[in-house]
């Protein structure tokens, strides 16, 4: 298959695991297949997003979460940088969860820390130039599949993506319960 190509529409039917699924759904006729469908749809995104971003960070020597920082405070814009409230807000991780990761990007050179001009007892973290190398890299030399699957999607597949991605984003965070601290430890991502 050619990866350039275009991708002509499937239907629900074609996709792998697709007769798992509809097994599925004659055992609880009271579900609604569409929904039913969509949310397996999205567990496997997500888990081949999380595979991905996993095999991108460890071919550089790091975690997930040490690239899920560099790349929220690349993100965050000049001076590129956040306090570590500011990160655990941008990836649902508690602050105990963020101490190690930041340690140790602060020894690879990738960040640092300095106090925070407005509380004495926190800490801003910054990306360094060497960091900045790094997350550029990575994001310019090293991106994962899906992200050229989704830059390859011809432009009404994408705008249907844009118009309903962020609507359901909002239902799914107002409306599913935020875990206990010690169970979000895993939602390090973006």
């Amino acid at each position: 298959m050619n990866p350039d190509a275009p991708h002509s529409p499937r239907t629900v039917d074609e996709v792998p695991g697709h007769e798992a699924l509809v097994g599925g759904l004659e055992v609880w006729p009271q579900l609604d297949p569409f929904a039913a469908t969509v949310r397996w749809q999205l567990l496997q995104l997500g888990q081949l997003v999380q595979r991905s971003i996993d095999r991108v960070a460890a071919a550089n020597g790091l975690s997930h979460a040490e690239v899920a920082i560099l790349a929220a405070l690349k993100r965050f814009g000049p001076p590129f940088e956040a306090s570590p409230s500011q990160l655990q807000g941008a990836h649902w991780v508690t602050l105990p969860g963020l101490a190690k990761p930041i340690a140790r990007l602060e020894a690879l050179g990738y960040v640092a820390r300095r106090p925070n001009p407005g509380d004495r007892r926190a800490v801003i973290v910054q990306l360094t130039a060497e960091g900045h190398r790094k997350m550029t890299d990575i994001i310019e030399n090293q991106a994962p599949p899906e992200y050229w699957a989704i830059a390859r999607l011809d432009p009404e597949r994408r705008a249907a993506l844009e118009a309903v991605l962020p609507d359901l984003l909002e239902l799914l965070l107002a409306s599913v319960p935020v875990d206990p601290p010690d169970h979000q430890a895993g939602l390090e991502t973006t």
